[in-house]
């Protein structure tokens, strides 16, 4: 599915990757990178606050590529 990259703290980078989706919602699996760890976890995510997180700039969709080099 997509990837996105959430805007925000400067001491990790945050990824958010689609892994299901369902009638009004995703499985997500939230990725967050620092210096010295990475942290994931499984949530859900509605598919309105998704749409208003791309909309606002918030998140923005990026690449595998683009994951590994972070």
């Amino acid at each position: 599915m997509k990837d996105y990259r959430i805007q925000g703290n400067e001491n990790f980078t945050t990824y958010v990757s689609l892994i299901e989706e369902f009638d009004d919602s995703y499985k997500v699996v939230i990725k967050k990178v620092g210096d010295s760890s990475t942290h994931e976890k499984t949530e859900m995510l509605s598919k309105h606050l998704l749409e208003l997180c791309i909309r606002t700039g918030y998140m923005s969709e990026v690449n595998q590529v683009q994951m590994q080099i972070a």
